[in-house]
């Protein structure tokens, strides 16, 4: 639980810097996640994986064009799944992990003209918790763990664009490249984001 205080005093601190004349709003959204083993011969059976969420946003104008972008979202996710068929192996299998997350998304917002798209890169920090791995082979109950080689945060590359539909709606799509390898010392294991949100100004 400390991890979660210390990302929700990071979103307070971020803000409250720049808090006389930030705009916030609510996001929820929707990602897929592309997840890769590091061997080829294993990533055939990755499906690709989900996740969804909501948080607030905040938003600094700094000039006419540019703004400083923070959020802090709460993340439900099932990012890896695979699926390996009955005649490869004699019996189906399939796993995959889930977990809830916090996630720190910190942006620069480049405003090309009113009534244009708007552009946003920057880095994204991800604290997972309440993670699980499940194992189902056909035939044989199911069975669920603590997936204790879980590392503690994830790091990425945020690129985006969205829209404002109404001075008070926006819409947004963004790509995260991940940085880090989900599990320790599994460092050619990776995972990329892709996803699509709706936020409401207040």
């Amino acid at each position: 639980m400390s991890k979660i205080v210390k990302m929700a005093m990071l979103f307070v601190a971020l803000t409250a810097t720049f808090s006389f004349s930030s705009t916030y709003g609510f996001r929820a959204g929707f990602s897929l996640y592309d997840y890769s083993t590091g061997y080829s011969e294993m990533d055939e059976y990755v499906k690709m994986g989900y996740g969804f969420g909501g948080g607030l946003v905040s938003i600094v104008p700094l000039n006419s064009k540019l703004s400083f972008v923070s959020e802090f979202n709460f993340l439900y996710r099932k990012p890896v799944i695979m699926e390996i068929p009955s005649d490869d192996y004699g019996s189906a299998l399939e796993g995959y992990f889930t977990e809830y997350a916090i996630s720190i998304p910190i942006m620069f917002q480049l405003n090309l003209a009113e009534g244009m798209p708007y552009l946003a890169a920057g880095v994204q920090l991800d604290t997972p918790f309440s993670c699980k791995i499940t194992r189902k082979i056909s035939g044989l109950p199911e069975e669920s763990r603590d997936y204790e080689d879980r590392v503690s945060m994830d790091f990425g590359i945020v690129l985006g664009v969205g829209y404002l539909i109404t001075p008070n709606m926006g819409v947004d799509a963004r790509a995260v490249i991940g940085l880090t390898a989900p599990s320790k010392g599994a460092d050619d294991e990776k995972w990329n984001q892709y996803g699509a949100g709706l936020t409401y100004y207040f």
